[in-house]
């Protein structure tokens, strides 16, 4: 669906073709069994943007390509259209898509062929083609595909966000004895589902089923338009900032952005999280089968193990558990543009922030922050730039002909 600071797509292939299935609790348990585990790969990992997972791998015989994982990913394997067209590959059906936001799309099939992935080598694998108007996330970098569910059901994936590297295991002699926490998930539509408690003051919690999707990098926590809707959380909320840009593989989405109290996932309670709250009447966040999505920001606080096989997912706290969770605090939006993604354009801004305080408008070229070539700096450094309070920054900013320096002084928007 969107980052902080930039309109990074919410979701990609996330419930690309959602029918449910009957619910079944899912048992909570802590494994304590000695560990029989049969690593078969260990691949590094490029942490991008805000909290958004790349990594490298081969189509068929193809160079080195980048793909995002994605555990959002339903469709198991997509290529992106200039991707494919690179690859020379030739399509073999076709299908309609749809997700976050409330359009559908078209798509084609690549059927028969290979992923190729730290040393692993997966044949006969079936690629969704994504049409030329539905471009890549916005990563400063290009991106060629999603490894979704054909990988996360072929092993036990664990990601180490703090080594930034993703191990597979074999799944039949997989076991876990470390000291996280195992909680049940639901594999519906070939995408992950976990249970999870938000509390409401002075009522019963909200309770259900939440899409586990590292797809959506920098949210922690959206709820689906129904239950915003019927608990009244947006009259309840205080604070609410509508967030802009955000767009999924179906458009635009619409969300507001708010603190909360805490959220309970497991035994886990992750305190003041920054909660997005969807109003879309059509695409995946319009639907009543399940409650919302956790993403990224709240998945990057653990090591993440997915076990599809014991429809378990595993959570290690690392080092990052306890930060704050924070929200971009200058209210621009940033997208990375021209052929070295070296361009970065202001495509949205938040109502009365600092920014639009500022002076600063859509469509703006940024050039320099605070004396530093943007086009040198990353989506990823600048997410962190923009996110501490009370600092100020000096931006040179392009406006057509004209050329002006702006300060802009950050402070917390939610």
């Amino acid at each position: 669906m969107g980052a902080i600071s930039f309109p990074i797509r919410i979701i990609t292939t996330a419930l690309l073709a959602f029918a449910f299935c009957r619910t079944v609790a899912p048992a909570v348990v802590t494994a304590q069994v000695p560990a029989v585990q049969t690593r078969v790969a260990s691949i590094p990992l490029e942490i991008a943007g805000d909290n958004y997972l790349l990594l490298k791998a081969r189509v068929n015989d193809s160079e080195p390509m980048t793909f995002e994982l994605d555990s959002g990913g339903g469709s198991g394997l997509v290529l992106y259209h200039r991707a494919a067209e690179l690859l020379k590959v030739k399509s073999a059906g076709k299908g309609k898509g749809g997700g976050a936001g409330e359009a559908t799309f078209e798509t084609s099939l690549i059927k028969g062929a290979s992923l190729s992935i730290g040393g692993v080598t997966m044949k006969n694998q079936t690629f969704v083609v994504f049409p030329p108007d539905s471009p890549p996330s916005n990563l400063g970098q290009t991106v060629d595909g999603i490894i979704g569910f054909s990988l996360f059901n072929r092993y036990v994936v664990e990601i180490d966000y703090r080594s930034k590297v993703v191990n597979l295991y074999e799944p039949s002699t997989y076991q876990y004895a470390g000291r996280g926490e195992s909680i049940g998930i639901e594999i519906l539509s070939r995408v992950p589902f976990a249970r999870i408690k938000v509390p409401l003051a002075g009522r019963k919690p909200i309770e259900g089923r939440f899409l586990v999707d590292l797809g959506a990098g920098r949210f922690t926590l959206i709820l689906n338009t129904p239950v915003v809707s019927s608990n009244n959380l947006l009259s309840i909320t205080k604070g609410l900032i509508r967030e802009p840009g955000a767009v999924g593989v179906g458009g635009e989405v619409k969300l507001f952005a708010g603190r909360w109290t805490a959220i309970q996932l497991g035994s886990f309670t992750l305190n003041e999280p920054v909660v997005h709250f969807a109003q879309d009447r059509k695409g995946a966040f319009a639907s009543s089968d399940f409650n919302g999505l956790i993403g990224g920001e709240l998945l990057r606080r653990f090591t993440v193990i997915f076990d599809y096989a014991h429809k378990r997912m595993i959570l290690e706290p690392n080092a990052g558990f306890q930060d704050h969770f924070d929200y971009d605090m200058s209210g621009i939006r940033l997208r990375a543009e021209g052929a070295d993604f070296k361009e970065l354009k202001v495509s949205a801004l938040v109502e009365n922030s600092p920014a639009v305080e500022a002076g600063i408008r859509e469509g703006d070229l940024i050039s320099t922050i605070d004396g530093k070539l943007a086009s040198q700096i990353t989506l990823t450094e600048i997410s962190r730039m923009f996110r501490q309070e009370g600092k100020e920054l000096v931006l040179d900013i392009i406006r057509g002909e004209e050329k002006k320096q702006i300060k802009l002084k950050l402070r917390r928007l939610v």
